[in-house]
């Protein structure tokens, strides 16, 4: 892949750059195609920033932040730096959307694929962070597929009904199938 600016970019490296202004990461010490990203970012995704400033008001007054799944981050002591910056506030901004993503979606994905599977020979084998592994049996492949795909098209519908929320993010699917790790394909 060839950004924009004309730096040539891997896949992986992409994904890395989509995901760090989530966590608060900026432009600073990047390439100059970089931080032209990361400042097109937040320009395009304005709420990010403002709610990275809700969260550190939140942590700075009650010591602590909740996700939308009542789980909860203590910072017991956070304070406003003299340069007003707050301190652990690379984790203030990771922690809510690392957690919501892995230890509450992922296992209400893990339930509903359950649901489905139960009746079938595939099984789920195992779960890696954001990635739910699948031993899908050879005459059940298309089911499977379908499954993940009704699964992926009423994902926000699932998680507003778990969690009491209006989940306005959008999550990007993929699917990889093969008969061992090093010989997969997009599916």
């Amino acid at each position: 892949v060839i950004s924009e600016a004309g730096q040539k970019t891997g896949r992986q490296e992409a994904k890395a750059h989509t995901f760090a202004p989530l966590y608060g990461a900026t432009g600073y010490g990047r390439t100059p195609a970089e931080a032209r990203y990361y400042e097109h970012f937040i320009e395009k995704y304005r709420g990010i920033a403002g709610w990275h400033r809700e969260l550190a008001k939140e942590v700075l007054t009650h010591k602590k932040i909740t996700t939308p799944s009542g789980r909860q981050f203590a910072f017991p002591d956070a304070k406003r730096r003299g340069n007003g910056t707050v301190t652990n506030f690379t984790a203030i901004k990771n922690y809510p959307v690392q957690s919501f993503a892995t230890a509450d979606i992922v296992p209400v994905v893990l339930i509903e694929l359950h649901k489905k599977l139960k009746p079938m020979k595939s099984l789920l084998v195992n779960s890696v962070h954001d990635s739910v592994v699948i031993d899908i049996h050879p005459d059940e492949i298309s089911q499977v597929t379908a499954h993940i795909e009704d699964l992926n098209l009423n994902l926000k519908a699932i998680i507003d009904k778990q969690f009491n929320i209006n989940f306005n993010v959008p999550l990007l699917h993929e699917a990889k199938m093969g008969v061992n790790w090093l010989e997969q394909q997009e599916v």
